[in-house]
């Protein structure tokens, strides 16, 4: 029983640094790069995940001809579990559903990345930043007010497109899944970033005027950068609600884009190798936070303790290590074959000398 919770607890550990991989990656892209404050990755974190409650059901329904009579809030868990039966006996149901609700979530991500990024063109740092967050709470309280889309406060149930491997074989596949999505979508922010792409954001980032007299468009590049990362977020988003099996707006607040923020900051800002540390070290706290609250006597709601350790971390990196635990450094623009070559001719000369 002991090894069927560790193995648990590491699947869901696992599966939650991917997604939060993804999430820290998409806005490392935006601000550690571009420089633009997102404080509405929230929102499109959401995107994902609303697209999956709002259409995984309705989807499943049409596709095995079950008829949705009744309230949408009251009976989506109900409708959830029956088409995940028959998702159980057809594996290209549970498939179809999970490409049809992933290609939805990217193109409303990327289109509402587009559209928020109209505002990144006139605002500037903190009042691009405050309307930002207005953007993401508007999302979020129009979901939680109007029931149809995914169920209001009462959230909806998500169809399990896995349900036909069983446990624990469906556990392993969604980890799986999860570290070769969060695995590709690194790789991909990674080729940006050393790209010319990544070094116009970079010059864009430090130097406005500088960048727009080379010849580079300064609304393009801002475009650009907030319709890819929106876009990843709402890839991290649709991840989330498989995982979790139901969807609720009331998940997505504000707080979880300053938590996303702490990972870039921690990791670095900047660094391709920032999203891969920062969600790692989070993860590491929040785990021993929460094994460790309950057994302390505080003179405080032990839930706040989260809070106040992750913000003691924060203050200690930020003041030891202000560009994160893996500072931004200077990319590489040399040809592969060349840096292999000067490489080459630095042992040459080591030997020689010795």
């Amino acid at each position: 029983m002991i090894v069927v919770d560790v193995v648990f607890f590491v699947l869901d550990l696992a599966v939650l640094y991917s997604v939060y991989v993804i999430l820290a990656s998409s806005l490392n892209l935006e601000y550690g790069e571009a420089g633009l404050p997102n404080f509405g990755k929230a929102a499109f974190f959401a995107v994902g995940a609303f697209s999956v409650g709002a259409l995984s059901v309705r989807l499943g329904a049409v596709f095995v001809g079950m008829a949705l009579e009744g309230d949408f809030k009251l009976n989506s868990l109900r409708w959830a579990m029956s088409v995940s039966q028959f998702v159980a006996r057809n594996l290209f149901l549970g498939l179809g559903i999970f490409i049809a609700t992933l290609i939805v979530a990217v193109v409303v991500g990327s289109v509402l990345g587009v559209l928020a990024s109209y505002p990144a063109l006139r605002l500037r740092e903190d009042y691009l930043g405050m309307l930002l967050i207005a953007f993401s709470e508007t999302i979020r309280i129009v979901a939680r007010n109007y029931d149809p889309l995914v169920g209001g406060t009462f959230g909806a149930g998500v169809v399990d497109f896995l349900a036909w491997a069983g446990s624990p074989s469906r556990e392993i596949l969604l980890l799986f899944l999860s570290v070769v999505v969060a695995a590709i979508i690194w790789i991909v922010y990674y080729r940006l970033s050393a790209s010319p792409f990544g070094r116009a954001l970079r010059a864009m980032r430090d130097n406005e005027l500088a960048t727009e007299s080379l010849g580079r468009n300064i609304v393009k590049l801002r475009m650009m950068a907030m319709m890819i990362g929106s876009a990843m977020a709402s890839v991290a988003g649709v991840l989330y609600a498989y995982y979790v099996g139901t969807v609720n707006p009331d998940d997505f607040t504000t707080s979880k884009t300053f938590l996303i923020t702490l990972m870039v900051i921690i990791g670095g800002s900047g660094n391709p190798y920032g999203p891969l540390v920062g969600p790692a070290v989070y993860l590491a706290f929040d785990r021993l936070i929460q094994f460790t609250k309950q057994r302390l006597i505080l003179p405080f709601d032990p839930n706040y303790l989260s809070y106040i350790v992750l913000g003691v971390v924060l203050i200690i990196v930020v003041d030891r290590h202000p560009g994160g635990i893996v500072p931004e450094k200077p990319t590489l623009t040399l040809p592969r074959e060349l840096r292999s070559l000067l490489r080459q001719r630095r042992v040459e000369e080591t030997w020689n000398r010795q």
